[in-house]
């Protein structure tokens, strides 16, 4: 019985003796992992150690650094690794050197603190001060400016970063991406209403810079919103919107204006804004520097909407839109090349026209 036990011990290969030994082996995967679980504490520890005393004495054993919170942050971090070309791959580099990465995970700190269970003798304004502090500290650090209490879904990644705000009322889904100069905010400028004013976010949305998306309006899921673009109107899901307020002109003493321009198909065009309805409003499409008009056609119209199409065979294709009512007043705006309208060359504006849905 000895020599037939000492034969099956024998009988085994290195590798079988080896999984006995260690039913779990540690892949190179694995020691990547607890590193970058390590460096994401440590930084969390770091953002926290000014106000360390303070958390204590509101929020007793809470710790800046729980699984939970290192796993959320884990998230932004993979993404904007993956999703940036820039960061070459490297969540070292982007945890090292990236301010606005900074901004994200000191937000997710501030928000997790402003969430947390009291101790039953602690002061809630206390506490919102605190997340306040870590807030505004961060904005000194990066110029991202989040309010802790906007809820913010998962892998978000807010990317260069600088003059971005994103107001206390403000909700973004998951896989969301927002670029430097977005303004999450209220329509107004002082003694706003107390209740939801900023905008709710759908689930991978895309912000171009120095957007702007105003007051309690709702972006649907996989929205792109193109640079410089002004919303202050509901967006449905799936769309690519430029709002082209920079390129407007407007004169004249009716009320009338342009706050979303969606393109919906060839040649089709959706106008969102106000007075659209206007009984004496005139609409003319513009080719080059507002020179030959060409013929645009008026398919559906309400005080909030036009639908137009853009008809490129009677003449140089529209670069722009002129809507006019009878008083003077005068709205232009740009055609996105995306409404698949062709330009010729010498048209005048191939180079500054936006391109709506661009990524």
């Amino acid at each position: 019985m000895r020599r037939s036990r000492s034969l099956t011990r024998s009988s085994r290969s290195p590798g079988e003796a080896a999984a006995t030994r260690l039913p779990h082996l540690i892949t190179v995967g694995d020691v990547e992992a607890r590193q970058r679980h390590a460096a994401l504490a440590a930084a969390l520890r770091d953002v926290a150690r000014p106000r360390m005393r303070q958390i204590r004495s509101m929020l007793g054993a809470w710790k800046p650094c729980s699984p939970e919170l290192v796993d959320l942050v884990e998230g932004d971090l993979l993404a904007f690794t993956q999703r940036d070309p820039a960061a070459h791959g490297s969540w070292r580099e982007v945890v090292g050197s990236y301010r606005c990465f900074r901004a994200v995970l000191s937000h997710r700190l501030a928000h997790s603190i402003l969430g947390a269970p009291l101790r039953s003798d602690a002061d809630g304004s206390r506490l919102r001060m605190l997340a306040r502090s870590i807030a505004e500290q961060a904005t000194v650090e990066t110029g991202v400016e989040i309010h802790p209490a906007a809820v913010i879904g998962r892998r978000f990644v807010v990317d260069h970063g600088m003059g971005t705000v994103i107001g206390e009322t403000a909700s973004l889904g998951d896989d969301c991406y927002v670029l430097q100069g977005v303004v999450l905010g209220s329509t107004g400028i002082a003694d706003n209403p107390r209740g939801r004013r900023h905008p709710a976010i759908g689930s991978r949305v895309e912000i171009g810079a120095f957007a702007r998306i105003l007051g309690p309006v709702e972006i649907g899921d996989d929205v792109v919103v193109g640079c410089h673009a002004l919303v202050q109107c509901d967006i449905p899901a799936g769309a690519r919107v430029s709002v082209l307020n920079q390129y407007q002109e407007i004169r004249g003493g009716t009320t009338i204006g342009v706050t979303a321009i969606e393109v919906i198909g060839e040649g089709l065009l959706l106008v969102r804004g106000s007075g659209l309805a206007h009984p004496g409003l005139r609409v003319e499409g513009l080719s080059g520097r507002y020179r030959n008009a060409t013929p645009v056609v008026v398919l559906d119209r309400g005080n909030r909407h036009l639908l137009l199409g853009l008809d490129a065979t009677a003449g140089k294709p529209p670069a722009h839109v002129r809507l006019t009512v009878p008083d003077g007043t005068s709205v232009s705006i740009l055609v996105p090349r995306a409404a698949g309208v062709r330009r010729t060359r010498d048209d005048g504006v191939g180079s500054t026209a936006s391109q709506a849905g661009s990524r």
